[in-house]
């Protein structure tokens, strides 16, 4: 985004820290919190308010893993990084829950459950099975005809009897409001935070970085770029590593129906799950017009809202379904759907100083708490992620 001249008033002057943060999504928060837990004076900046772009627009899940099975992240990753994965996700969780996430009005702790409708991919969920065992990971499973099949919508309904679903079942996993995770992340940040200020450019200035913004400048010690998907409108090198793609969602309400866990369904394609006053949130199928979904424009399409609809009433077994809201969230995703950390190097004449931590794939409530405070530690010396950059730069 642009930004006039009339809009442009310094009435901010110069401000001065030793860490700037750009986006105050989960990442941004997280971080924030954890540089003043190391007693460094932090600012976070963002050119909308806390939690205004995908991290106030997701589904609220806080799974473990990733959206698609643990096979195929061994096959993808090698075994030792898809436990890494894995395990990071659970100290995801598990870090919330110190900060306080338990106390939230929409927290709840439920499981999530990966369902495969084709034979294949039930074969897939049954070898992941065997590989989250022999790793020490938790893990169960359900099936349209065992005898602990959950009694809701899903399994009741005509998708399920008839594909002859299977799920397997991350027991540890909860969900919650997204927005009030945000409020809660901000609650824990000791620093301030400017709202509504575009960062305009970044540039070396007698050795620091100044964040030159709509209405003043920030002269920073370190920058930390927590913007995931808009990276690559303020850093070019970083336009082809961190791809904006648009999910979409909708809330309904439907007569009689209920879910009794979080779901992904087609290997992640598809997500589903319980949400408030009675409501039932689904989404995706981005993946059947994936030319379409993509850039930076929030909006909800005819196409992918009718895709969602009838997904919706195929699961659920419904003819009506009372839609209640429509939104629309960019996601930042990386090159092999891992999340990417490291220092931006000398890129102009930067000296190290500036760092990106992002590219979720969409997993940025599972991934992305965890992954900022290693970002701090490797950020001040200490050991790296397991998420390095340099791996696609």
């Amino acid at each position: 985004m642009t930004t006039s001249i009339w809009r442009k008033t310094m009435r901010l002057g110069v401000q001065s820290c030793e860490v700037a943060i750009v986006g105050a999504g989960i990442c941004g928060l997280s971080a924030a919190a954890e540089f003043g837990r190391r007693g460094l004076r932090a600012v976070v900046v963002d050119r909308d308010s806390p939690g205004s772009g995908a991290s106030g627009r997701n589904a609220g899940f806080l799974m473990r893993g990733a959206a698609d099975n643990y096979r195929a992240a061994c096959e993808q990753y090698g075994r030792a990084l898809a436990g890494t994965l894995w395990r990071v996700s659970e100290q995801n969780l598990a870090m919330l829950r110190a900060a306080g996430v338990e106390r939230l009005p929409s927290f709840s702790w439920r499981p999530s459950c990966l369902v495969a409708f084709t034979e294949e991919e039930r074969e897939q969920l049954r070898q992941s099975a065997k590989l989250l065992i022999e790793d020490g990971f938790d893990v169960g499973q359900v099936g349209c005809s065992t005898a602990d099949t959950p009694q809701d919508s899903l399994w009741q309904g005509p998708l399920a009897k008839e594909r002859g679903a299977m799920g397997l079942v991350n027991p540890g996993d909860a969900c919650c409001n997204p927005v009030e995770l945000i409020g809660l992340l901000r609650s824990r940040c000791q620093c301030p935070v400017l709202e509504g200020q575009e960062v305009v450019s970044l540039r070396r200035s007698n050795g620091s970085i100044d964040v030159q913004l709509t209405d003043g400048v920030l002269r920073a010690d370190r920058v930390l770029l927590a913007t995931n998907a808009y990276a690559g409108l303020l850093v070019q090198s970083l336009s082809s590593i961190v791809l904006p793609r648009r999910g979409q969602m909708l809330a309904l309400r439907a007569e009689g129906r209920s879910l009794s866990m979080n779901y992904y369904a087609n290997h992640g394609s598809e997500y589903f799950r319980e949400g408030y006053g009675g409501t039932l949130v689904f989404g995706g199928c981005r993946k059947r017009f994936a030319e379409t979904e993509v850039g930076y424009e929030d909006r909800v399409t005819p196409e992918v809202q009718l895709a969602i609809e009838a997904f919706a009433r195929s699961v659920l077994g419904a003819d009506r379904l009372d839609v209640v809201a429509r939104w629309s969230g960019v996601m930042g995703f990386s090159p092999d759907g891992l999340p990417l950390v490291g220092s931006l190097g000398d890129t102009e004449g930067w000296d190290g100083r500036v760092w990106f931590c992002g590219g979720f794939t969409g997993h940025g409530m599972s991934l992305a708490h965890k992954t900022a405070t290693m970002t701090v530690e490797e950020m001040l010396g200490g050991a790296p992620t397991p998420f390095p950059l340099s791996r696609v730069m």
